[in-house]
């Protein structure tokens, strides 16, 4: 499996709201080079806690079919000191921290709708992040 691109909980969000188109297309972008969009289980959880019943339901079936472009990436046991220490650095909670540790140890770019909770100049260099809008 090879990720492209790591999506935090906002851009998850970002995703299963209908409103919101940019993450999308971002994620054909990533096909198109035949990679996968990595979604940390944190931010998953994170997320699945924010949404309400279509919303939660497009979610669901997100992670739980078998996507061909979208890929829930685990905590392993290698990565929980470093999420650990990077949420207690961030405002953006324990999906963002995942997410932040996922991205720089695959060296992908991380998508988000909320830069500013991403630690940027600490944990993550802000040429490693893709703002949505």
């Amino acid at each position: 499996m090879n990720v492209g691109l790591v999506f935090d909980t906002s851009a998850l969000l970002a995703h299963v709201r209908p409103e919101r188109l940019s993450a999308g297309e971002l994620i054909g972008e990533v096909a198109e080079n035949g990679d996968l969009v990595g979604v940390p289980v944190l931010a998953v959880l994170d997320a699945l806690a924010q949404l309400k019943q279509d919303d939660r339901a497009r979610l669901e079936r997100l992670v739980g079919g078998d996507s061909h472009t979208i890929a829930v990436l685990p905590l392993t046991a290698d990565d929980v000191l470093e999420v650990h220490r990077v949420a207690s650095l961030i405002a953006g909670g324990w999906g963002a921290a995942q997410a932040v540790v996922t991205a720089n140890r695959r060296e992908v770019l991380l998508a988000t709708t909320m830069p500013a909770d991403l630690g940027i100049g600490v944990v993550i260099h802000a040429d490693d992040v893709d703002v949505l809008s």
